[in-house]
This record gives structure tokens, sequence and C-alpha cells, in this order.
């Protein structure tokens, strides 16, 4: 049941229900980014290079980070981007998982 309020939230673009922890397991520093991540709000993007440089880290480590996202829809790694396009979305630079990624940014009237 939780799982699906916070999918309806997801869709409603609200935020997620009060008191509902997600502990993806990963290590320090995935868990960081993952934690960057949901403080990017429903319909904003921003930069793989933006986010490195808040975290102080590299665009790359931030895009590895995201690609290994266990809950990409609740760890909305979607809503980065890179400077010119899309980047990639689940380790893919083109395919359905980037038209998924574009989907999910057009549904926040993000793109």
């Amino acid at each position: 049941m939780v799982a699906q309020a916070l999918i309806e939230a997801f869709f409603r673009g609200t935020p997620p229900p009060d008191g509902v922890l997600l502990a993806p397991v990963g290590t320090p520093f995935q868990r960081h980014v993952w934690s960057a991540l949901r403080e990017i709000p429903h319909g904003q993007t921003r930069s793989y290079g933006d986010l490195a440089r808040q975290l102080t880290s590299s665009p790359r480590a931030v895009a590895g980070a995201c690609r290994a996202n266990p809950i990409a829809l609740l760890i909305p790694c979607h809503r980065v981007v890179a400077q010119k396009g899309l980047g990639g979305y689940a380790g893919a630079t083109q395919g359905p998982e980037l038209e998924f990624k574009a989907w999910l940014l057009r549904h926040e009237r993000a793109l």
C-alpha cells in the first residue's frame, strides 16, 4: 500500500506522504546523490554538472549513482539532465529508456 501511495503522489505531482522512509541499498556516495535527487522539485531539472558542484563531486560520478538508483521513479533521477539534451537514463543514451525519461519529464511539464 505504501508503494501505491508513493506512485500515486508522483503522478499527481504532490509530495510523498509523510513518514515514508525510502532506504535503498547503495554506497554512502550513492545514497548521498539519491538524497539530493529527492530534493529536486517535481517539474524541475538539474544538470549532472550542477548536481556534481552541489555535492562537490564530478558529473560522471553523479551519473553513475543515477544509473545505480534501484527505485528510479521514487528517487527521481530522470530530473537530472545533460547540459545539452537529456543525457542518459538507466544506463542508456537512446532507445526506450530515454523515451521513458522524456515521457516522465513531459508528464512533469519539465520538458
